[in-house]
């Protein structure tokens, strides 16, 4: 019998509760938070680790997201979730790491009473590598009056596994990103945010991931802006040509010893694997050095649970407004494994036409390969050479066959407005620690990153022009999620809305900040000249 002081009691302690802002009672059970200090000393409050679907285990493993099952009590938010399981391909010593049980979000809000805009984001890492929380930490953004949700999502084989038939259709890993939104959409306005202001955010792989949801039909209605920095559906990498991760696929199989007879059959004796053993077989997939020979999305059946279908020509693009960018140096992604690993340039010129295709990303989308590969040589090496003096040439070919092309591309074809950047600035830190210093003379692959998010496992503190530019970029990432414009009436920057007949766009450098025209046209000629994607035709 519950007593008027038991009652009492009851509603005092659910009082407390409502009035405590380090816990949030969500569609699944209540998290409870911490607290965190932006750059400015902004306190806020964090939530990591919330689990937004499912465990993708057992049975589950290769299916689509399943909704997250509901828990008893408080569940501690303060830890972030684990690596998605991947392979550290490029690590000193490679090898399995990360768990299967990996379909968790960080929430990050300055009021779980207020309605915020939202801005969930996406990390890179090439579809088969990355994190989230632990890659990114949301201090620089959180100066201002947001709200970050940060995912992660299946990656690899366990995130994009695909025969290409409704049995085992693939993207997974988009399909958590969908159930993601979905749990925003659900979940956002008690955490302080508003469910009708989402942006979606991310560089590289997470941009080519936001640029999916403006023409997936699963994605409609779940966002209302997007960023795409430095990656689109466009880019070569982004998207696998028909038939080709059918091939991976039934190859996966094969050398797991499982039977490739039926679909079902494959995916049944996979799923016996031990996932340690499925994401270790990415070395398959190294054809030289760091080049991989796989798209990971892909071109679905077509179907109510598709995530994306063909032909790409017949796309339907949300028309959400869009900040679309690349970085000067892009292709010191690439080149700066070149120069570590000592290479023989002789070797390479003489090698090059049967390297290029695979390190050029076109040996699976181009229906004639070696005459895309005899007319970039001829186009970007004025002797048909490739030489250590021509070292910028050999940077800019790779920057614009993995990035610039592409995200000119997505800009060209979105059918909302499209703000367009180009960073060039280089600070005293970069994002990407692994490239050399001394082969600088350009902004590397997702080098604004440096300037958006904290790492967490370095103490670094952005001064001087390093801390004025990370203010003023942030400023403009976060007004674009509030307004959908970057530069709403009283700010200091001027930028247009990008022209496919101008090529216009914002300047970002150690010189300032221009607005320009004309960007990459010749060599964004060049490229739609080749032929280098007609197989998605």
């Amino acid at each position: 019998m519950v007593t008027s002081q038991t009652a009492t009691l009851l509603l005092f302690l659910a009082g407390c509760l409502a009035e405590n802002p380090l816990v949030v009672d969500t569609s699944a059970g209540k998290v409870r938070g911490y607290k965190m200090t932006s750059r400015a000393g902004r306190s806020f409050l964090a939530f990591s680790g919330v689990p937004y679907a499912k465990p993708p285990v057992g049975n589950l493993r290769f299916q689509a997201p399943k909704e997250v099952e509901k828990w008893i009590g408080i569940r501690n938010a303060t830890e972030p979730g684990p690596y998605c399981l991947q392979y550290g391909t490029f690590e000193e010593k490679p090898e399995p790491f990360g768990s299967e049980d990996c379909l968790y979000l960080s929430v990050y809000t300055h009021n779980t009473r207020g309605k915020a805009a939202v801005m969930v984001h996406f990390h890179a890492g090439g579809f088969h590598m990355g994190n989230g929380e632990r890659w990114y930490l949301p201090n620089y953004l959180m100066d201002q009056d947001v709200v970050i949700v940060d995912v992660n999502y299946r990656l690899a084989y366990l995130g994009f596994l695909s025969f290409e038939d409704k049995e085992m259709p693939g993207n997974q890993g988009l399909k958590d990103q969908v159930m993601a939104l979905r749990w925003v959409k659900q979940n956002i306005a008690r955490f302080g945010g508003d469910p009708n202001q989402v942006t979606l955010v991310g560089e590289s792989a997470g941009g080519a991931s936001v640029y999916h949801h403006t023409v997936s039909p699963l994605s409609r209605g779940l966002f209302h802006k997007g960023i795409a920095e430095s990656g689109t559906s466009y880019n070569p990498w982004a998207l696998s040509p028909p038939g080709f991760a059918k091939s991976m696929a039934q190859q996966l199989a094969k050398n797991l010893g499982c039977p490739i007879r039926s679909t079902s059959a494959a995916v049944s004796c996979l799923r016996s694997k031990k996932g340690s053993d499925i994401v270790a077989r990415i070395v398959d997939l190294i054809r030289w050095q760091v080049d991989m020979e796989m798209n990971w999305a892909v071109l679905e059946p077509e179907g109510y649970d598709a995530f994306l279908t063909g032909p790409v020509s017949k796309w339907q693009h949300q028309p959400v407004p869009m900040i679309i960018g690349t970085t000067s140096g892009e292709g010191l992604l690439r080149t700066h494994y070149i120069a570590q690993n000592n290479t023989d340039f002789d070797w390479l010129n003489k090698n090059f036409d049967k390297l290029a295709p695979v390190s050029l990303w076109y040996s699976a989308s181009a229906s004639n390969p070696d005459k895309v590969t005899r007319k970039v040589r001829k186009y970007y090496f004025p002797d048909g050479q490739i030489k250590p003096e021509y070292w910028v040439n050999l940077t800019q070919m790779y920057t614009d066959s993995w990035i610039a092309i592409g995200v000119i591309d997505g800009a060209n074809l979105h059918t909302g407005p499209v703000y367009f950047y180009y960073f060039d600035y280089i600070g005293e830190y970069t994002f990407d620690e692994g490239v050399n210093r001394t082969l600088y003379f350009a902004a590397p692959h997702i080098e604004e990153s440096e300037f958006l998010w904290q790492r967490p496992w370095t103490n670094r503190t952005l001064r001087g022009d390093d801390l004025k530019l990370s203010q003023k970029l942030v400023k403009l990432w976060t007004d674009f999620a509030k307004y959908g414009n970057p530069t709403p009436r009283g700010s200091s920057v001027s930028w247009n809305k990008w022209r496919p007949s101008k090529h216009n766009y914002l300047y970002i450098g150690n010189s300032g900040w221009q607005q320009k025209e004309g960007f990459a046209t010749d060599r964004y000629k060049f490229w739609n000249s080749l032929n280098y994607r007609d197989k998605f035709n």
